[in-house]
């Protein structure tokens, strides 16, 4: 039961980092999306890696507290083929070429607290970055690495 509630706990916490970074411009979302694009190579890894490694976590402790509990062998299956889809799907669109979808993404959600984007809901002009240039912008916005 123990190790249900620790499961629930970290995913929980993964669920809130990924909700601060992606949706806060709070210093600690600043500092976590500065560190998350050192350690990290692709911004998919962020946008879908957190949000299904803190699901996938909260789902196995519901598992664990339920066969602690002695629940139906159906309740506990239909939690593990959950568990299951979603690192699946997760990892499909992680290796897909599928662009990260936009609630998820953490540079459109700043771009859109920061009134960078048009009607439509794309980069305005003088905010659209090309590849050369993309570094360093990021370093402006606590994006990338100085």
């Amino acid at each position: 039961m123990l190790l249900g509630i620790l499961a629930l706990l970290f995913g929980t916490v993964i669920l809130a980092t990924w909700y601060i970074q992606t949706f806060t411009d709070t210093s600690y979302g600043k500092n976590s999306r500065f560190i998350s694009t050192t350690f990290h190579a692709h911004p998919k890894s962020d946008a879908i890696g957190f949000p299904a490694t803190g699901v996938v976590f909260i789902f196995a402790a519901i598992v664990i507290i339920c066969n602690e509990l002695k629940l139906p062998n159906l309740v506990i299956n239909s939690l593990l083929i959950l568990t299951l889809l979603v690192i699946l799907i997760s990892l499909i669109w992680r290796f897909s070429p599928l662009p990260i979808p936009r609630w998820a993404d953490a540079r459109y959600q700043y771009m859109k607290r920061h009134g960078m984007l048009d009607e439509n809901g794309d980069p305005l002009p003088q905010f659209e970055l090309s590849e050369d240039d993309e570094e360093s912008a990021d370093n402006d916005q606590g994006w990338g690495t100085p």
